[in-house]
């Protein structure tokens, strides 16, 4: 009994270390993407993708001015409706250890909405690199899964 209760005891005594471990992983705040690749190929991506983080929410979006400005230029409805639709997401996350895990909540291809993808991460020098997995769709179905890798770089 005296032996139950000093683990007891030693394991109470380091809950407090392990949760400010993982309080000291402070990803809020906005994020800019820096690179990216896909399956370790570079994946250049032209204009601007952003990253709002909140303690438990986080929302992203993407613009491309120079493709907004050539669509509008063109002039006709369709052109000036698909100007407007860029890319988005948004949803919860969670951290553990050196993993951060996106929830969609919204996103502008509906089939992910719904689903997560689990990142293994670091900060380092003001950046914040990720690595995860994600589906790519077609018709609606899981066909493969993509490697995504991403820098993003702290801007606030």
């Amino acid at each position: 009994m005296k032996f139950s209760k000093c683990i007891v005891v030693i394991v109470l005594a380091f809950l407090p270390g392990i949760s400010q471990a993982q309080q000291q992983v402070n990803l809020r705040g906005t994020w800019e993407l820096v690179s990216q690749k896909i399956d370790g190929k570079n994946f250049p991506y032209s204009g601007r993708q952003i990253k709002l983080l909140t303690s438990s929410h986080y929302a992203w979006v993407r613009q491309d001015k120079k493709q907004v400005e050539e669509l509008l230029a063109k002039g006709t409805p369709h052109d000036s409706i698909m100007a407007y639709q860029d890319a988005y997401g948004a949803g919860t996350y969670k951290v553990s250890g050196d993993t951060y895990t996106e929830t969609s909540e919204f996103f502008y291809a509906p089939q992910y909405i719904g689903t997560s993808i689990a990142f293994r991460f670091k900060l380092e020098n003001g950046l914040w690199y990720i690595s995860g997995h994600e589906w790519s769709f077609k018709n609606g179905r899981k066909v493969r899964g993509v490697l995504l890798e991403q820098v993003w770089k702290r801007i606030d």
